[in-house]
């Protein structure tokens, strides 16, 4: 069975779900309230195993009650949890998610400021019998060792730029993967170009990785030889958008493993976000893969 190793942060996501986001100081009152795992890679590693693969995730989390509940989370979710580091004293992620009526998130996230200082960083040995890597932009002294060895092992070494990759160790993030996917605010902070394409042709200066990136509704942009591809994002009625980039490379890296296109894994990847879109709670509206290759059929027709 295809294996996908997931290395960066996990979450316990509060869910609240309002009308509109709060603009001022007041006092709100929320529909509904959801507890549910979450965190970029985390999310990634529990899509792959919904979509039918293996995924084992390694981060860091307090030794909290939070912790406790963060992994429990994930390993009731069939991820291999034996390479988590549990830093004594610290907070573990937590974030409080405001989702409103248009499906849009607003996520206020809290965590100790030395937790991802404080985990070891990931050997080769811990990726034994893996398929690929993927890494979001959390830990970077997890993601490089993890994306080098992947390198040096043969495999897809695959990183969720979320975040800004000027900050930290974030070039030697980019040098060391296979394939980089921003989201389309990332990349348009660190080319300094609005335009989807030409931020992912300035991108492509800084890495000799696949590029792409993943604009919302405006669907995925990537970088095919000298040429930009688009693939328009799918029509749904949106719900609860909480997780769906996560979604997105999860799928992504299982369908590479799974010996997919890139052009091919971007339609799978699109589906399976555009699907958890269409679902609340996070995490909970992951998809699992009948649902993902029904809709894909359904579109093909």
């Amino acid at each position: 069975m295809p294996h996908v190793t997931c290395v960066g942060i996990a979450v316990l996501d509060l869910v609240f779900r309002v009308d509109t986001h709060p603009t001022e100081p007041g006092k709100y009152r929320a529909a509904t309230r959801r507890e549910v795992g979450g965190g970029v890679a985390a999310n990634a590693s529990v899509t792959v195993t919904a979509l039918g693969g293996e995924a084992a995730f390694i981060g860091c989390v307090g030794d909290d009650p939070t912790g406790d509940r963060i992994v429990a989370g994930l390993e009731a979710r069939g991820v291999d949890v034996a390479a988590v580091r549990r830093v004594v004293g610290a907070a573990s992620p937590l974030s409080a998610v405001l989702v409103d009526a248009a499906g849009e998130r607003l996520i206020v996230n809290h965590a100790s400021p030395e937790l991802f200082d404080e985990g070891h960083p990931v050997e080769p040995h811990e990726l034994a019998g893996t398929d690929a890597v993927l890494t979001d932009m959390r830990w970077p002294d997890g993601a490089v060792p993890a994306l080098v060895a992947a390198r040096a092992a043969g495999i897809p070494a695959i990183v969720d730029c979320d975040h800004n990759p000027s900050v930290n160790r974030g070039a030697a993030i980019l040098a060391a993967a296979t394939h980089v996917i921003f989201s389309l605010p990332t990349l348009t902070a660190f080319t300094g170009a609005a335009d989807a394409e030409e931020a992912i042709r300035r991108a492509s200066e800084h890495t000799d990785a696949w590029v792409a990136t993943t604009a919302g509704d405006d669907g995925v942009y990537w970088l095919d030889g000298g040429a930009v591809r688009h693939r328009p994002a799918s029509a749904v009625d949106v719900v609860d958008t909480l997780g769906a980039g996560d979604v997105f490379h999860g799928a992504f890296a299982l369908a590479i493993v799974e010996g997919r296109s890139v052009e091919q894994a971007v339609r799978f990847a699109s589906a399976a976000a555009a699907l958890k879109c269409t679902r609340p709670g996070g995490r909970a509206g992951i998809p699992g893969r009948p649902d993902v290759d029904a809709f894909l059929a359904e579109r093909d027709r």
